[in-house]
């Protein structure tokens, strides 16, 4: 039986990279672990999926493209955060990055981004902001507009 989509979920998130094959087996590496299945992998584009969450996918850079780097702050992609279910789940995904030596950005830690927010941030090889946190739903926004 097929499942409907929920409306306002991402149907699929997609980049691209400067070197392709370092890029897949590094997506690949941690993925799985976030209940993703490589739906995709052919010479110009790999995809994850995951039922809930949607789709991840990478290919590279047009030729013309892939010198130049990807810059955090200017307009654009700023960064990409999976959710845990536990602080525990942070943790030991951390040990995972600090295993596969990953750039690490920020170690885990508490964040008053909400009343309760647990995360770890990474970067990818082209330097793309990456995050696992723990954040349980629902929360108010201490921002909240009215």
């Amino acid at each position: 039986m097929s499942q409907q989509p929920v409306l306002g979920t991402i149907h699929h998130f997609y980049i691209c990279v400067s070197d392709y094959k370092k890029s897949i087996e590094f997506y690949d590496s941690f993925l799985p672990k976030l209940g993703y299945k490589m739906l995709r992998n052919t010479d110009k584009y790999t995809g994850w999926v995951n039922s809930s969450l949607g789709q991840f996918g990478i290919a590279q850079a047009r030729e013309e493209h892939k010198d130049i780097k990807h810059t955090r702050n200017a307009v654009g992609y700023h960064h990409l955060a999976w959710n845990a279910t536990s602080k525990e789940e942070v943790d030991k995904f951390y040990e995972l990055l600090v295993e596969k030596n990953y750039k690490i950005l920020d170690a885990p830690k508490d964040y008053n981004y909400a009343p309760v927010y647990y995360a770890v941030f990474w970067e990818d090889p082209d330097g793309f902001k990456l995050e696992l946190c723990y954040v349980p739903f629902p929360y108010e926004s201490e921002n909240k507009q009215e």
